[in-house]
């Protein structure tokens, strides 16, 4: 062991010191060896406690001080904060918020300046954003799911979860709707919320309308006038993806098109969006692509939210709206790679299993799946500086 750590540390210090400010790459290559060491320094059963004690009860813990709105206070403050005058400031137990907070502040989700005593940090300012508040409230309906995913894969036989209609989250919420069924439906504008900001917050790192590679391999060609449609977000929820598109690129010519579910779509400030350039359209992408001839049909994390069956029906209604040798379709999508995958893509898969009998994908089944509509072709699969996020580029045959 000793030599190993010795190994790892000195890997370590190498990255450390050859580590450049806003190289994501190098980043995420020191992280790695940095986790490596911890793998090596933890003994087994301390990993497997941490997992059963520590890692529910945070998201537990988290979940509550954010309803409570401890973060936000703790980010507006000027200096140190008592447990007890944040008990005060909620109207919650002191006794109860001391032992949250001591209990996120093993993982620095707030800084412990003093006994019962706290500060904020970048991580408990990042919780108080409503990206992240959105994220959390998004995902905590899945802990119910999680909570009966073993009855259901044992009554399913251990079947690989596949079909649309039969999903944990079904059983679990005792529900016929799907879940962008159930939290579209009137009275949950709050889920829908969340929801809306979980998938901002997401988009986090470059984006690949900042990568000059893909821009000049999507739109190089475009002879768009200001009347024609040069991007469709599809299925784009608040429109976060085309605020940044056009932000980066002010003076490209054409209109910009934001869709989804016409629930999602009436929930927005459609006059905010206008302002930035952005026409937003209510449509389901089940239904035929009413906008046909544009140059860029994008669709961000669409697609793993499906089952291949359904994924089939999405494409085949792009294609029939595609203007061959111009019109492209961009997949921005997780691609597991073969091996040593990190947490975060297979970390996604298992929620996608959970909630939507769906998946993340490998290359070759991303290639298999576009070859199955029949008439579209993979031309790349683009890289975003390492992230494992790509950027998937269709093309009509």
């Amino acid at each position: 062991m000793a030599s190993d750590l010795s190994q790892i540390t000195s890997e370590i210090q190498q990255k450390a010191t050859k580590l450049q400010p806003g190289n994501e790459q190098q980043r995420l290559s020191l992280l790695q060896s940095a986790r490596v060491l911890v793998n090596e320094l933890e003994k087994p059963h301390e990993r497997i406690m941490r997992m059963c004690y520590h890692e529910s009860a945070l998201f537990m813990a988290t979940k509550v001080l954010v309803d409570l709105g401890v973060f936000k206070i703790l980010t507006e403050a000027e200096g140190p904060i008592t447990a007890a005058k944040l008990a005060q400031d909620t109207g919650a137990d002191c006794a109860l918020v001391e032992r949250l907070l001591k209990h996120i502040a093993t993982e620095f989700f707030v800084h412990e300046s003093g006994p019962d005593t706290y500060t904020a940090n970048d991580i408990t300012r990042c919780i108080a954003l409503p990206g992240a508040q959105g994220t959390i409230d998004d995902t905590f309906q899945i802990v119910r799911v999680v909570d009966v995913l073993p009855d259901f894969l044992k009554q399913t036989n251990y079947a690989n979860p596949t079909n649309k209609d039969k999903t944990a989250w079904k059983y679990a919420y005792k529900t016929d709707q799907h879940f962008f069924e159930y939290v579209n439906s009137p009275g949950r504008e709050r889920k829908l919320e969340a929801l809306r900001n979980h998938m901002q917050f997401k988009t986090v790192g470059l984006k690949w309308y900042e990568v000059p590679e893909i821009m000049e391999a999507a739109f190089g060609d475009a002879k768009v006038g200001k009347d024609d449609v040069l991007l469709i977000d599809v299925g784009g929820s608040g429109g976060h993806d085309l605020i940044g598109f056009h932000k980066a690129h002010p003076s490209m010519p054409g209109r910009l098109i934001l869709q989804d579910l016409p629930t999602t779509i009436q929930s927005l400030d459609s006059s905010a969006l206008a302002q930035q350039g952005i026409v937003a359209m209510g449509h389901d992408f089940f239904t035929p692509q009413p906008v046909h001839g544009a140059k860029v049909y994008y669709l961000k994390m669409c697609l793993h939210d499906w089952p291949n069956t359904q994924c089939i029906q999405i494409l085949s209604q792009l294609k029939c709206a595609l203007k061959p040798g111009y019109s492209r379709i961009l997949l921005n999508e997780i691609v597991i790679p073969e091996e040593k995958a990190g947490w975060f893509e297979t970390s996604v898969d298992m929620l996608m299993m959970q909630v939507h009998s769906a998946q993340e994908r490998r290359e070759r089944e991303w290639v298999g799946l576009v070859h199955a509509v029949g008439g579209l072709v993979v031309r790349r699969i683009w890289d975003v500086e390492g992230a494992v996020e790509k950027v998937i580029e269709i093309e009509a045959v």
